[in-house]
């Protein structure tokens, strides 16, 4: 059954427009899932995709897992073309990319579904639905499992609706939002660039750590596990109108998604959470997977659920150098985690891990300098959901018949 926003949104789609579940468009191939068991890692295997890979709409992959090429042959059916649409089932569940010439003849992971199309603008304008409220809406109805492991199943996912607006306009649509993703992915760029001279910068003053003294993560801040879960969806929650009062809930996808260290917002807020499930800002927020500890620090106040270890420093500039910290061994801090498959960090684990402090002179320069590039990047990714909202509502003219290709001349 179609969600009620989703229902009344397809509703009052312009006339010309259809609409069709995810397994009936008319350039839809084939539907599918990636490896269920890729083996050990192999330095020069095949390249997979895996649901962490998928983020802001777009396919990033520094460090990429490789299979055996005989696993790769063994799931065939699995293989990247250009022009395939991946979507998060587990984790982020609906978060989509289109297959880029740089990631032909990949394969792709267990908790990546596969759509084969072959009309490249409708691969397009499905991965801009994939992203939109309304889809975001219909998949938390549709998810099941826990905070740590949501999975959207393949058979519903088939069962997505999506309109079909005339080609004609839909080139005109997807012209302008790729005006947007250009401005973003600049903008992408330049937070990066600013956070990897963070890094380097760090680098650089930990040279001559092995002169501090050792501390312990639990000496230097106040650990606490997240124990929220995730609200129901039939549960009270906070709208647009009242976020203003709300406080987001911060789950392990949102420390995993982010390629900057920053979270300001998430897709869940919370109407009225008591004050001690709250994180203030400037916590630290750590999470884990297989491939390391990844961190965050809030700009507002956040509720962690499950699976997220929250560390609350004295000061700023205590922050800034944890976070630096726990980059730089992210690979080496995953033997705190616990848990099946290693998803949640130990709070007792993680306390008693060694830390080489510097004097607060040393950190307090690092502040000083790291602080003037993050604020740059914080600028960049400001920015960047600035374009984020202004898509969504571009896309709600879109689908109110707005845009159209005399609007354009």
């Amino acid at each position: 059954m179609i969600p009620d926003r989703m229902e009344e949104r397809l509703n009052r789609l312009p006339q010309g427009w259809g609409v069709a579940p995810l397994d009936q468009l008319p350039s839809v191939q084939m539907i599918g899932y990636g490896i269920t068991r890729p083996g050990a890692h192999v330095d020069d295997g095949v390249g997979m995709v895996r649901a962490a890979d998928i983020q802001d709409g777009h396919l990033h992959s520094d460090e990429p897992r490789r299979i055996s090429p005989r696993t790769h042959q063994a799931n065939i059916r699995s293989e990247l073309r250009v022009g395939d649409v991946l979507i998060v089932l587990v984790g982020r569940v609906g978060e989509a990319a289109v297959v880029t010439d740089a990631y032909h003849g990949w394969n792709a992971a267990r908790t990546v579904a596969v759509v084969r199309m072959t009309e490249p603008d409708e691969a397009a304008w499905l991965r801009l639905w994939l992203g939109s409220p309304y889809v975001r809406d219909w998949c938390e109805s549709h998810v099941t499992g826990s905070t740590l492991q949501r999975t959207l199943n393949l058979k519903v996912l088939r069962s997505l609706p999506v309109p079909l607006p005339p080609p004609e306009v839909r080139a005109v649509f997807l012209r302008t939002t790729e005006v947007m993703e250009g401005k973003a992915a600049v903008n992408t760029r330049i937070a990066e660039c600013a956070m990897s001279l963070s890094d380097a910068l760090f680098a650089v003053e930990t040279k001559d750590k092995g002169a501090w003294p050792e501390r312990s993560f639990g000496t230097l801040a106040h650990l606490r596990s997240g124990h929220a879960s995730r609200p129901r969806e039939d549960a009270p929650h906070a709208d647009e109108s009242s976020q203003e009062f709300a406080v987001p809930f911060l789950a392990p996808a949102d420390v995993l998604r982010r390629g900057l260290p920053y979270v300001s917002r998430t897709d869940t807020w919370l109407a009225s959470p008591d004050a001690e499930s709250m994180c203030a800002p400037q916590s630290l927020l750590l999470a884990t997977r297989e491939d390391g500890v990844h961190a965050v620090l809030n700009e507002v106040p956040v509720v962690p659920g499950r699976g997220i270890l929250a560390l609350q420093p004295e000061a700023l500039a205590d922050s800034y150098w944890l976070l630096h910290e726990v980059r730089a061994r992210s690979g080496e801090l995953t033997a705190a985690a616990q848990g099946p498959g290693g998803r949640e960090l130990s709070r007792n684990a993680f306390a008693a891990t060694a830390v080489q402090w510097p004097p607060p002179s040393v950190r307090e320069r690092f502040a000083q300098l790291a602080g003037k590039l993050h604020l740059r990047a914080r600028a960049a990714y400001a920015e960047n959901e600035s374009l984020n909202r202004l898509q969504d509502r571009l896309l709600g003219s879109f689908l109110d018949g707005a845009l159209s290709v005399e609007s354009t001349h």
